[in-house]
């Protein structure tokens, strides 16, 4: 251990399943300063080909010029930036594994909300020093797939050279980095350039199968890989223009096996990799502005912020009607985690939520989103019909749980 307190230099080196949200659909995209009028085709499953037939808008800029790719200078400039983040997942602590980057010398750290979803414990190694250091959660958006983590007991860390994405063209030549196929140490750097700007994708998240839109995206075609998630775009001086968030591999047109419509996890290195490889970055300037909100404390309908609380139910949308004409709707209780609030509370399997502190739940979407704007140790109360038809309201202590 160091003077701080923080293990390093491990003898065993731990694997881990490299979390990474992967592109199943494009559904349209913005190109330049100008909106493409067809669609970007992504077959599921099946052909993952591109059609493309509309013209591309030709995007004006008055930047100056970017200087030729240099990979081994970029990523001197961007590495000491970056960290590896383990984490470990829900109550079996399954382990995950993805990339962030150093906004503060006092240990904030950006990272895709995919990366530490569901995180009961989050663990962020500097890539430079190989200090390791435990992270709690200031905020997220996982609408946009941000989230800004703290470091605990940091000082003196570098902070990544933020550009401006604003500037970003087509053609554009980028570096994406960070800890490819999970397995820790020096960044992956994989060059290539960028295709589109303001993509909208429909990306799925390997770890757990949501599924999300995502919208004002840079794609590049670049080897970007599982675990590079939450890690670092960079342009050619080495000023950071995007967080690698998605990605997806085109068909193998010489074979008549459906092709992976997804990036592979595996944790070893794959020797004949399918490239190249679509990556999707959200722009650093998007970024910043949920940064700003988080730090400010303006939570919102998209960004959360502080603790998540959590009431421990696994729960199914109702939307019914019963023999007598009686609609039923509501998040009905297909699992009560044992020790959690609802089950201390009594709530079994079959009840259904039709209302939080008087305001109806018509699904379990709408029951998640009012659990997530309220904060651990908060009172709620809860409208509930049990199986045989007899309502009560229920008063639950909501308890600290992971970034959800």
């Amino acid at each position: 251990m160091d003077e701080s307190g923080h293990e390093h230099d491990r003898a065993e080196p731990r694997h881990y399943i490299a979390k990474t949200v992967t592109v199943f659909a494009l559904v349209a995209a913005l190109l330049g300063f100008g909106i493409v009028a067809d669609f970007w085709e992504i077959d599921w499953p099946g052909n993952t080909t591109r059609s493309h037939t509309a013209a591309q808008a030709v995007q004006t800029s008055t930047r100056a010029p970017l200087p030729p790719l240099d990979v081994d200078a970029v990523a001197g400039t961007v590495n000491p930036s970056l960290v590896n983040i383990t984490v470990s997942v829900g109550p079996l602590e399954l382990q995950g594994a993805g990339s962030g980057i150093v906004l503060t010398g006092d240990g904030q750290v950006l990272t895709s909300h995919h990366v530490i979803k569901g995180a009961v414990d989050i663990s962020v190694t500097d890539v430079t020093t190989g200090l390791i250091y435990d992270a709690t959660t200031l905020g997220y958006d996982s609408t946009h797939d941000i989230a800004l983590l703290q470091l605990q007991n940091a000082a003196d860390l570098r902070g990544a050279r933020l550009g401006n994405s604003d500037d970003v063209a087509v053609g554009d030549e980028i570096v994406a980095m960070g800890n490819a196929g999970g397995r820790g140490g020096m960044p992956t750097t994989s060059p290539g350039k960028t295709t589109a700007l303001d993509a909208t994708i429909v990306a799925r998240n390997e770890s757990d199968y949501s599924r999300e839109y995502l919208t004002d995206l840079i794609e590049v075609e670049a080897a970007v890989a599982p675990g590079q998630s939450g890690g670092a775009l960079a342009d050619t001086t080495g000023a950071v223009i995007g967080m690698v968030t998605a990605a997806t591999i085109p068909a193998d047109s010489d074979t008549d096996a459906e092709p992976p419509a997804v990036v592979p996890g595996p944790t070893e290195p794959d020797p004949d990799p399918p490239l190249p490889t679509m990556g999707y970055a959200i722009p650093i300037n998007q970024v910043l502005d949920v940064v700003e909100q988080i730090n400010s404390g303006r939570r919102s309908d998209e960004v959360h912020i502080g603790p998540t609380a959590t009431l421990g139910v696994l729960v199914t949308t109702v939307d019914e009607t019963r023999p007598d004409g009686t609609p039923v709707v509501g998040a009905r209780i297909e699992i009560a985690m044992y020790g959690s609030p609802a089950y201390e509370a009594g709530l079994v399997r079959g009840d259904l939520i039709s209302a939080i502190d008087g305001i109806p739940v018509e699904s379990s979407k709408t029951l998640r989103e009012a659990i997530s704007a309220r904060l651990p140790g908060v009172v709620i109360r809860l409208d509930i019909t049990d199986e045989t038809g007899s309502t009560r309201k229920v008063d639950v202590v909501l308890a600290d749980g992971p970034p959800n």
